[in-house]
């Protein structure tokens, strides 16, 4: 056997060197290593409304309509946006699902975070604070599109808001602007008690089944919420490999029900975790729905069995990527994709002992159990401590539009 050489050593760090691909290790002792966390469906750019209005009735009419109208501008959207970003990407999130207002804003602080987002700018019939029409609205969404085209962490989306919100002529432009633009589709479907009602009376079809007629359930879409599915709906969803994101601790908050996760999971339908935004759902870290997705579950059908840890955090993992129709490039650890990976620390009270690791990560854990995350192999956290935001800057500004936001806001009569 030939003896070992150490010059050969130095020869390969030199030539490593010498290249810049400088090589880390990382000690993860002790710890648990897990994929990036995917949160498929939120509005990043409104968490500066947070806890405005909570639990109050007519909330939308009297809190979040008259706050968007006076105060959503781009330098808002974009402050909000990092504001959130600092939230999810110490919660261990590394991609997002996101719809809303002036979306370029939200695009450019997603791109300087480091992580990965889908986002969509959102479309309605109504006047929005970004564009009084849906023709602005399109207009908007090319231009966001022309920007991003290539980005290696911005996915540009249309975001027709909901079957309500939008005619069907304007739901099937929308389609056709997405297939000719290639980009993917996110709306919000089966979330409002009254949406079926007024879907059946205007067309004669529940709300899932109008999507489909208009041609907007595919491999493109991924629909927010579906609480109200039936077993129709749910095959017809898996059918057209439309995804789901499931936001448990919104939906529960607001009181409109619970979705049929653990159905759509059973079924082989492409369901993933979201928080929604942070009024509906105010904590922006997957992390915290994790333990509310089970045990709602458990509930709602009576049965403790079902939606079991390793289930949950598939959910929030691979199956997120499977909702945004990303699994062949994220979601998992394993050669080719990308390296989006989370170290959990185990040293918190509540993280010992551990003898299931999947139940632990559910059941115990929370945000600051998160220790470092990295994005495409980037840390974007390390040791608790943001590589590529600021956090008191971000919070600086913040704080000067919240103090305008609280001395001139109204709620409406």
């Amino acid at each position: 056997m030939e003896q070992f050489d150490p010059t050969l050593l130095d020869t390969l760090i030199d030539t490593l060197q010498a290249s810049a691909q400088l090589i880390e290790i990382i000690d993860a002792s002790g710890k648990i290593i897990i994929p990036g966390l995917i949160n498929t469906h939120t509005h990043i750019g409104m968490s500066l409304f947070r806890t405005l209005g909570d639990d109050m009735p007519q909330r939308l009419q009297k809190y979040i309509f008259p706050l968007e109208k006076h105060f959503v501008t781009p330098e808002l959207v974009y402050q909000a946006s990092r504001h959130s970003l600092t939230e999810m990407i110490s919660g261990g999130t590394t991609t997002i699902a996101d719809m809303y207002y002036f979306q370029h804003m939200t695009a450019r602080a997603v791109a300087e975070s480091g992580i990965r987002g889908v986002l969509a700018q959102a479309l309605s019939s109504a006047p929005a604070p970004d564009a009084k029409t849906f023709a602005e609205g399109t207009a908007r969404l090319k231009a966001l599109t022309a920007e991003y085209s290539g980005h290696p962490g911005i996915i540009p989306a249309a975001g027709p808001h909901a079957p309500y919100s939008l005619t069907a002529a304007e739901l099937r432009e929308t389609v056709r602007l997405a297939q000719k633009l290639d980009i993917p589709i996110q709306s919000h479907l089966a979330e409002m008690p009254f949406e079926e009602e007024l879907i059946v009376r205007q067309t004669g079809l529940r709300p899932i089944p109008y999507y489909d007629s208009l041609g907007i359930l595919s491999r493109r879409a991924t629909m927010a919420h579906c609480i109200f599915a039936n077993a129709e709906d749910r095959a017809l969803l898996r059918e057209r490999e439309t995804g789901i994101a499931h936001n448990p601790s919104a939906n529960s908050k607001s009181g409109k029900g619970i979705a049929p996760a653990y159905e759509f999971y059973r079924d082989g339908a492409r369901i993933g975790l979201g928080t929604d935004g942070p009024m509906s759902g105010n904590r922006m870290d997957i992390v915290s729905q994790l333990n509310i997705t089970a045990k709602m579950q458990k509930v709602r059908l009576g049965d403790p069995t079902v939606m079991k840890p390793a289930e949950i955090l598939a959910m929030a993992t691979i199956g997120g990527a499977e909702a945004l129709h990303l699994e062949q490039h994220i979601g998992s650890l394993e050669k080719g994709k990308q390296a989006d990976m989370v170290i959990i620390s185990t040293e918190s009270l509540s993280m010992f002992p551990i003898y299931d690791p999947y139940a632990a990560i559910v059941y115990c854990a929370d945000s600051n159990d998160i220790e470092s995350v990295l994005a495409a192999g980037k840390f974007v956290m390390k040791k608790r401590e943001l590589k590529t935001l600021d956090r008191e800057e971000i919070r600086a500004s913040c704080t000067r539009i919240t103090a305008r936001i609280a001395e001139g806001f109204t709620p409406a009569e």
